[in-house]
């Protein structure tokens, strides 16, 4: 603060420093000393590489990157009732979510098979239906990719034929979480 600028205090209103004839925001006068701009240092001299850039760059992505633990997969055969393909227990981590896939490919004309996704929504409670798909006869598409909802305490799906003879389906899914 300049010497003779007058003192902050309760009395002083904005219109007295505004007038105040020879305020500046610094003492000094003339050109920057070129002396003190100087030249950065290579970055490669001070350790900073492709490696660390890349790692630097992601730091703001760290409260949402994805990970994946490792898959859950299997095969399920069908017996008229409704048979868990995954079910997932989540502890520690309340954003986690599965996908994967399940390979419709045995289905032929006639079959029937319905999936269906669950949540539980409290620590002891009980799984919960969200969604529901019915599959009929020979799929042209056979590979069903599925992304549940984000669940906290639980999520499981399950698979029921209900028409055709019973067959063998098998299943990948992987655990999606946030870390």
């Amino acid at each position: 603060m300049c010497p003779d600028y007058p003192r902050v205090k309760v009395t002083v209103d904005p219109s007295t420093v505004w007038s105040y004839p020879t305020r500046t925001l610094t003492s000094l006068s003339g050109q920057p000393r070129v002396d003190l701009l100087g030249q950065d240092a290579s970055l490669q001299d001070i350790g900073y590489n492709s490696t660390r850039a890349s790692k630097l760059d992601n730091l703001d992505r760290l409260p949402s990157m994805e990970a994946f633990d490792t898959p859950i997969e299997g095969t399920v055969t069908m017996d008229g009732n409704e048979d868990t393909v995954v079910q997932d227990e989540i502890t520690g981590n309340p954003t986690r979510h599965l996908e994967g896939w399940i390979d419709l490919s045995p289905m032929d004309k006639g079959d029937s098979v319905t999936i269906r996704l669950y949540v539980k929504t409290t620590p002891n409670g009980s799984y919960v239906k969200y969604a529901e798909e019915t599959y009929t006869d020979t799929q042209s598409l056979p590979a069903l990719h599925l992304v549940t909802l984000p669940a906290r305490y639980g999520i499981k799906i399950t698979m029921q034929q209900t028409a055709g003879s019973y067959k063998t389906f098998s299943y990948q899914f992987f655990r999606k979480r946030t870390t």
